[in-house]
């Protein structure tokens, strides 16, 4: 299985990568360069010099947008860091992570790649995500044994996602999910690792995000390929880590309190559950040599927590409801990243009239993201964005189509309006077209290729390449199918 140094020469090979040897210090410009590299939909971004032990990666899980064609889809370099390929479509990531969900093989154990020890948390140079300048622990995984019989026992050991911000020298306060602090009270051995093999940090959300009816995070990595695992004080982690930490937990809080929450931004998997905020003290931090640290610029659009919190809760959704009515109506389902994952898309079947109706009721049920869900035709591309948005005017008619709950629905997390707690209306927007329609009466698909003669098309061609429009064939869309691939029309 792909490792951070895996992952490295991946995005190497597809040119899908800066790297910057000039300073950008932790401190304060490590985030600003890759929120904007995130922004811009840039290239993933290795920082090399950033003022302490660890190079930096940001955008090595992220993507770039689907407002306009590109050479990436959002999921291609997840699908890469998953062993599935840069090439591989939404349907094929989808797939193989409800497939994961029933674990693996039992995962190997291995001697730890990390084995230098360097002196504190704060000499690794974390990022900064936020005003305060504290360093930041982001994608950072966490482990914690049931028993002290067998260290690297995957059956009693929890990984579970962190968020957190360094204190002093070698002091953490960590946002974890509430269940799992219960856990651990003060006195409690747990290890951190950062920079784990991507699989293992896909397990360890996928395990705590929704029912947890999933094999153990370490069964769930080892679903994509060997994950071998490696023994430390509180129980098993990913062998091949850049950084381990074994910590003590020294008190805790509650996740509300916002006094004591760790001094940095929220990651988008804590709105999808309920966390706590724990605080802890380093004992010994061990790094690989020339370590690498991914991180996420959380709160810039297209992060790396936002787009892997996009696909792991589509590829979560799309599983149960594809399965709750004994049928797969469901072609694809996706929580965008572009729209802060308040927004639902599903691309289904409609098996008779009130089908819609019912298929968002489900999906209300069963996440507390989103306020708002999107009925599609199958026939809408994956992830085409204009084109599903597009289908809201074409096919809506607000006074018909457009469906609110009452006014004290369960406030949706993730969108930013809703911060506050308040509750609202929920909405679905059935954007397919009736099933009791004639297919006579059910306007057809128009494309560049079917509306104009040839002769024009390619007049048109040579008039945007002399304009300076035609950017090559590596950046038209991949993929010209509504099944498994992102791509648009031209």
């Amino acid at each position: 299985m792909l490792g951070v140094r895996d992952l490295l020469d991946r995005l190497d090979d597809a040119d899908d990568l800066a790297r910057i040897d000039e300073r950008t210090h932790w401190a304060d410009t490590a985030f600003a360069v890759s929120a904007e590299a995130a922004r811009a939909n840039g290239p993933a971004v290795l920082l090399t010099d950033a003022g302490g032990h660890a190079r930096l990666l940001a955008g090595g899980l992220g993507g770039p947008d689907r407002l306009a064609v590109r050479s990436r889809d959002p999921w291609s370099r997840l699908g890469a860091a998953l062993g599935l390929g840069f090439d591989a479509g939404y349907l094929d990531v989808l797939d193989a992570l409800v497939a994961a969900r029933h674990g693996g093989p039992v995962p190997a154990v291995e001697p730890a790649a990390a084995t230098e020890t360097v002196s504190d948390l704060r000499s690794l140079g974390l990022p900064a995500v936020s005003d305060t300048g504290v360093p930041a622990v982001t994608l950072g995984l966490g482990a914690h044994s049931k028993t002290a019989d067998d260290a690297v026992d995957t059956d009693a050991v929890e990984w579970f996602p962190v968020r957190g911000s360094v204190r002093g020298s070698n002091g953490l306060r960590l946002s974890v999910p509430a269940d799992l602090a219960a856990d651990v009270a003060p006195g409690t051995t747990v290890s951190f690792a950062l920079g784990t093999p991507p699989a293992a940090l896909v397990g360890a959300i996928m395990r705590w995000v929704g029912e947890t009816q999933v094999a153990g995070a370490p069964a769930i990595a080892n679903a994509f390929g060997p994950v071998p695992v490696t023994s430390t004080a509180a129980g098993a982690v990913p062998a091949e880590s850049e950084v381990l930490v074994d910590a003590t937990i020294t008190g805790r809080a509650d996740g509300d309190d916002a006094g004591r929450a760790p001094e940095t931004r929220r990651e988008p998997w804590e709105d999808a559950m309920a966390t706590a905020t724990v605080e802890a003290r380093a004992e010994r931090v061990t790094v690989r040599e020339n370590p690498v640290v991914p991180f996420s610029p959380t709160g810039a659009p297209m992060a790396d927590g936002r787009a892997l919190l996009s696909v792991i809760e589509s590829a979560r959704l799309y599983g149960r409801v594809n399965n709750y009515w004994g049928v797969a109506p469901v072609e694809w389902l996706a929580l965008p990243a572009e729209t802060g994952l308040g927004i639902c898309l599903v691309a289904s079947e409609i098996l008779y009239a009130g089908f819609e109706w019912q298929l968002a009721n489900t999906l209300f049920s069963f996440s507390r993201l989103f306020d708002k869900i999107v009925v599609l035709d199958t026939e809408t591309r994956p992830m085409d964005l204009a084109r599903a948005f597009d289908d809201i005017w074409v096919k809506a008619h607000p006074a018909n189509d457009w469906e609110f709950s009452d006014s004290a629905a369960p406030a949706a997390s993730a969108p930013y309006y809703r911060q506050d707690g308040a509750t609202g209306a929920n909405v679905y927007v059935n954007a397919a077209w009736d099933p009791r329609w004639d297919e006579e009466f059910i306007a057809p698909r128009v494309t560049f290729e079917t509306m104009y003669p040839e002769a024009l098309r390619e007049a048109v061609r040579a008039d945007w390449a002399d304009m300076g429009f035609d950017h090559g064939d590596e950046h038209e869309p991949r993929g010209q199918r509504g099944d498994a691939t992102g791509g648009g029309d031209e």
